[in-house]
């Protein structure tokens, strides 16, 4: 849990696993076709997690409501990103447009490293594409500790730019 203030507000950013209950939120989550174009909807990917043991399908919340979504996958497609073998791929990164603009994508990245270290504690790295085209998630996740690791390759909408987040790095810099 994350809490943090905006405008004299505070707001509590929690990460959990997504479960049915959920499902429904996502039913009205307007996704414009430029941001369709970067990522695919949470509902097609919750899709996709029905099928793939590999995915675990994440709920970004705001004050208890659902204000995001992601996926780790401990899959073989990490290997586009990294020959890191203890990685995990962050895919499917959204933020509900009512809510963006407001800190909770950087927030909820914030808060994946302690996830990530509490759920999946083989995992050294956060691996993740972006589109070259996409410069506001590219300033969101560089923001985050992200780093460019030189890696292109092509995915559906173009060129992936690959970013990858040493977990170790992070750890022992909020410890020291």
């Amino acid at each position: 849990m994350l809490v943090y203030g905006l405008k004299g507000e505070l707001f509590m950013i929690t990460l959990a696993p997504c479960e049915k209950q959920f499902r429904t939120a996502f039913e009205n989550y307007p996704l414009s076709a430029e941001h369709l174009s970067f990522t695919r909807h949470p509902l097609e990917l919750l899709e996709c997690c029905e099928s793939t043991s590999t995915y675990s399908p994440i709920v970004i919340l705001e004050n208890s409501v659902v204000a995001g979504f992601f996926v780790l996958d401990i899959g073989e497609d990490k290997f586009h990103y990294t020959d890191i073998q203890e990685s995990i791929l962050l895919r499917g990164y959204s933020i509900h447009p009512a809510y963006q603009g407001q800190g909770i994508a950087k927030a909820s990245l914030d808060l994946l490293v302690t996830y990530t270290m509490e759920h999946f504690p083989q995992v050294s790295q956060i691996v993740l594409g972006v589109n070259e085209a996409n410069k506001v998630a590219q300033s969101v996740y560089l923001t985050s500790g992200f780093m460019d690791e030189g890696r292109r390759f092509t995915g559906r909408s173009g060129t992936q730019i690959a970013m990858c987040l040493q977990l170790s790095e992070i750890h022992l810099s909020r410890n020291t």
